[in-house]
């Protein structure tokens, strides 16, 4: 990938191959019927999906925005629910242009803000979050909801 001129769009079922290599390399094991099918979901009202393509039309990354409302303020707040850039366009601003987009997004749904979870093994994450203008604020605990799990 040596084209990083960046244009950010809206998800597409066509996108699906690559976005299943986009979240192999995320850790996030996945195939093409399940991400077809969820990419559904998305593209109007809550939940948004877009994508970074190169001048070369080569898919470079992937945001997911989730919109929440909530109860004790009329303002919503957006989550940014997946980021992920591949590997050979890192470093290059995909990342960066992905969130803008996600932000641009949250602020015409009439957020608040737009807040993210990492994993605690993404080292590079916080650094880079932080670079954007996140600010640390929360203690995130996870309770697994699978057959069989503790209450």
């Amino acid at each position: 990938m040596s084209d990083f001129m960046v244009t950010v769009r809206s998800a597409r079922q066509d996108d699906v191959p690559a976005l299943v290599r986009l979240f192999e390399q995320l850790g996030y094991h996945t195939d093409e019927a399940t991400l077809r099918s969820q990419l559904e979901h998305f593209g109007g009202g809550r939940a948004f999906a877009v994508v970074a393509e190169l001048s070369s039309h080569t898919l470079a990354g992937l945001a997911t925005v989730a919109v929440h409302p909530r109860l004790y303020t009329r303002a919503p707040s957006a989550q940014l629910t997946a980021l992920v850039t591949d590997r050979a366009a890192r470093r290059h601003g995909v990342g960066r242009a992905l969130t803008r987009a996600a932000a641009e997004i949250a602020r015409e749904a009439g957020c608040e803000k737009l807040y993210v979870r990492t994993n605690r093994r993404r080292l590079e994450s916080p650094p880079f979050y932080r670079s954007l203008g996140f600010e640390e604020t929360h203690l995130t605990f996870d309770l697994p909801l699978r057959t069989g799990a503790p209450r």
